[in-house]
């Protein structure tokens, strides 16, 4: 499917919400939501938890606002109604955001039993919130805006942690055509011991005519335009908590940009092979052809990166603790905990590498009446310091050795990098390059340590009270080309209170940010939010 078909899929599914037909004679579940947002700081930036990890809905400017408008419906169909659809779209229009006017949302999806195939732009976020995320709908769900759109409210106030590695829900969502199991579901055979989830995908970036306005900025900004995207992961539960208390859940996922037409200064206009033999090197790993530049050829085609998931669970009945990490590589550069190096005359020796780089953290959920106005403590550190070491270099006369190193973790040698309208696709802790003043998009500081505290909780009165209170604290080296001279310290704050009714339609939220950062300077401000749903047939 091309860049005009795809977009004309988007364009019918929101003919059909817009102007709605015969389709919702079957009375299934048509619902709305509006959302009105408004940020105010008197400093150059938005406090950072504003906009991280927010799928980009809010903007990185010290005074933003937008007004979102959506509509969902779902109908089940078949003799046995094992077949479901659901469409939505929603669109954000605001002023001192990337795009004055945008659609935020706008897919598609059929399901048949446990399978989905999802079509267009749909937010989406990092695996680890993908767990705790079910248990947050189960609390929250009294208040109609939960129940009727998780994702407008329990979806931000289970997100405590700084976000997945390599995917994070930080950005604008990759309008793509996706086959996926979206939750798990037992393996046969297994007596429910083991479950899997499992999705592919194929789509493209929007952001070519954002990069191409940082030219006005910056002459020598490394952009591209029609940049593809591919994602695929597999992840496995083990366990049964009826019978053991400890269960375990990993897995992997890999994302990859190819094709599209590149703009740098070390290789001038290069227009990406998209035949379909580079689509399958995109779901395969493997070294580009003659028709791409050089060190495509040497190594591996695309812009390829990927992480490791791995989780132990202990359920008790007055505590869930979920001790969690995620190992990031990037091509084949510390996959496994060794490394095969040649030198110039074919000889291959094997190197241990152990993985120095990590994200690790525990979430603790409380299943009791202990201290029943706290629902969920997270610690998490993450450092990203070596990245397979300081030297890089290909076997050559003068030196006949390999030596792998300077992975540049979200940066890339020939594609602009890692994120999409300036919003990095990974970890927000990784600065993104919106916040970048000379116009580039290159990741400032991707050599860094983080600590991470988050508590989130629900005063249960009559009109209950949702809390959520963040503390960040990173140091920053920047890369290994591009070193700072001294390191830098970030520290970012979060409190933030939200009034959800029982069975009430709507739900605002306060909340108050505090940054102070030798990287996106001192920043407080407020932000205020305010949802309202509702249902056409009910």
């Amino acid at each position: 499917m091309n860049n005009r078909c795809f977009l004309h899929t988007i364009y019918i599914i929101v003919a059909i919400l817009l102007f709605p037909t015969g389709i919702f004679a079957q009375r299934g579940d048509f619902r709305y939501y509006a959302q009105m947002n408004c940020i105010a700081s008197g400093d150059e930036y938005a406090p950072y938890w504003f906009t991280a990890n927010k799928n980009a809905i809010s903007s990185v400017k010290s005074t933003s606002g937008y007004l979102r408008y959506g509509m969902s419906y779902s109908n089940t169909f078949g003799k046995k109604k094992n077949f479901r659809y659901d469409i939505a779209a929603d669109i954000i229009a605001g002023f001192n955001q990337t795009s004055t006017i945008s659609f935020q949302q706008a897919y598609a999806d059929l399901s048949w039993k446990w399978l989905t195939l999802s079509i267009g732009s749909k937010e989406r976020w990092g695996e680890q919130e993908y767990y705790q995320r079910e248990q947050m709908e189960e609390i929250t769900a009294f208040n109609t805006v939960n129940r009727y759109y998780p994702h407008l409210f329990s979806d931000q106030f289970s997100n405590t942690g700084i976000g997945g590695f390599i995917f994070s829900g930080n950005s604008r969502p990759i309008p793509q055509a996706r086959i996926e199991i979206p939750e798990f579901v037992n393996i046969p055979g297994t007596k429910e011991w083991l479950r899997f989830r499992a999705y592919i995908s194929y789509g493209f970036f929007t952001d070519g005519n954002y990069q191409r306005e940082l030219v006005i900025i910056n002459p020598k900004v490394k952009r591209g335009e029609g940049i593809l995207y591919h994602g695929k992961g597999g992840f496995i539960s083990v366990g049964k908590p009826s019978k053991f208390p400890v269960t375990f859940d990993g897995g992997l996922e890999m994302h990859t940009q190819f094709g599209g037409t590149l703009y740098n200064t070390t290789y001038g206009k290069v227009k990406m092979p998209t035949k379909f033999s580079d689509y399958i090197k995109a779901f395969i790993p493997m070294s580009g052809g003659e028709d791409t530049p050089t060190g495509e050829q040497t190594n591996i085609a695309g812009n390829q990166i990927g992480c490791w998931h791995a989780a132990f669970t202990i359920h008790t009945k007055p505590l869930e603790i979920r001790l969690y990490g995620e190992h990031m590589f990037e091509d084949f550069s510390q996959l496994f905990f060794f490394e095969y190096q040649m030198n110039n005359e074919g000889k291959r020796r094997t190197l241990i590498y152990p993985w120095r780089d990590m994200l690790l953290g525990i979430n603790i959920a409380n299943k009791s009446n202990f201290l029943p106005f706290i629902s969920n403590i997270r610690y998490e550190f993450m450092t990203t310091r070596d990245q397979s070491g300081a030297l890089y270099h290909d076997p050559s006369d003068y030196f006949y050795d390999q030596m792998d190193g300077c992975d540049d973790y979200l940066n890339h040698g020939i594609y602009p990098g890692w994120h999409h309208w300036g919003m990095g696709i990974g970890t927000p802790i990784i600065i993104s390059p919106v916040y970048n003043k000379n116009g580039s998009l290159f990741f400032r500081s991707n050599r860094l340590i983080a600590h991470n505290i988050g508590i989130n909780g629900i005063i249960d009165t009559k009109i209950p009270f949702a809390y959520k209170v963040n503390y960040t604290y990173s140091e920053h080296w920047g890369t290994y080309a591009n070193p700072f001279n001294c390191k830098k310290y970030t520290t970012s704050v979060l409190a933030e209170i939200t009034c959800m009714p029982r069975n009430a339609q709507w739900l605002s939220t306060v909340s108050l940010g505090y940054d102070k950062s030798d990287m996106i300077g001192e920043n407080i401000g407020l932000m205020f939010t305010i949802t309202h749903v509702g249902s056409f047939f009910k």
